[in-house]
């Protein structure tokens, strides 16, 4: 878990009857990623494939098309480059930087073409790492629309839509894995005729969106830090402030060895709010047997039924998350 902040909070929740003031805690955890990578691979390199190749370059310098390659390689780069920041912000691989030599000759800028073992145990390096993840191929799919729904700012929007093809070369048994994402970023502007008249403005989006396809694609295949959000009672004895401040620097352990007894007072609107925060404290534990029971005692001491059933969802998504966390981390 990473940094954690208590904020105060107004709404609904805050002002229903009963002694009903509360504080949001925001902390980060890890989320499980959406695509499983084989636990066999531990270290990776993040290729693009476009840059592999010798006869891409050779054919578009013959065809007159140089700047084009120029443009595509600048591209694919940067979806690379906005994987491997992503990914490195990530605990589930260690990243290394290729070597990467244009060699390839042949038709490899077809996706359907698969990178060379050879090649791969090149890039992979010396003892080689567990994989290669290439950038096989990608599409960029620009325009412009209205955008009603920002009123006279903004009355328009430069979309634009991404479309890769990335392949996991696995050396430990020399198997691949191909995955195809779809991403689309929208950029408000201010009328089409400024936005094409500019020179760097289309291409500087275009770039922007290729970096942010890029870190979509970690998230998607790695655990990735998020914000998550609980509800936290404040009114109580003195020792409930002193708890918080324990919970805003991740001391579960200390934040529940003051409240505990406050569990037990004869004000019931101190014993809930305790019990609700206990349970608070022992999900930031891992031990979600001892939330679920905390949770239970203070429902039944007359903690709002908005609190528990939202509290209550919560901690059942985040086991789900936990437990398929922990298969991707081994």
């Amino acid at each position: 878990m990473r940094r954690v902040a208590l904020l105060p909070v107004i709404g609904l929740l805050t002002i229903l009857p009963g002694c009903y003031s509360s504080n949001l805690l925001e902390y980060e955890g890890l989320k499980p990623a959406n695509i499983a990578i084989s636990g066999s691979v531990k270290s990776l390199v993040v290729v693009s494939k476009c840059d592999l190749d010798s006869a891409y370059k050779f054919t578009a310098i013959l065809a007159g098309r140089l700047s084009d390659f120029k443009r595509d390689s600048i591209m694919m780069k940067q979806t690379v480059l906005g994987c491997s920041d992503a990914l490195l912000e990530s605990p589930r691989f260690s990243l290394f930087n290729p070597v990467v030599t244009r060699n390839l000759a042949g038709q490899y800028t077809n996706p359907s073409e698969k990178i060379p073992w050879t090649k791969v145990l090149e890039i992979a390096g010396d003892p080689p790492h567990d994989a290669v993840l290439s950038m096989e191929y990608g599409t960029i799919d620009d325009t412009i629309r209205s955008n009603p729904a920002s009123g006279w700012l903004n009355p328009c929007q430069f979309v634009v839509s991404v479309k890769t093809h990335w392949r996991l070369y696995r050396l430990s048994d020399f198997q691949t894995v191909e995955f195809n994402f779809a991403d689309t970023v929208a950029y408000d502007i201010d009328s089409p005729s400024e936005f094409l008249s500019s020179l760097n403005m289309g291409p500087d989006f275009i770039k922007s969106a290729m970096y942010d396809a890029g870190v979509a694609t970690a998230k998607r295949l790695a655990p990735w830090w998020s914000t998550f959000r609980r509800y936290y009672f404040s009114i109580g004895p003195q020792g409930f402030e002193t708890a918080a401040s324990f919970l805003t620097d991740g001391n579960w352990k200390q934040a529940a060895e003051i409240l505990r007894p406050f569990t037990l007072s004869r004000a019931k609107f101190i014993a809930r709010n305790a019990s609700f925060n206990m349970a608070l404290t022992c999900e930031m534990a891992g031990n979600f047997p001892a939330a679920y029971d905390w949770l239970t005692k203070a429902e039944k001491l007359g903690v709002h039924e908005l609190y528990i059933t939202e509290y209550r969802a919560q901690l059942s998504a985040r086991k789900i998350e936990l437990d398929k966390l922990d298969n991707q981390m081994k």
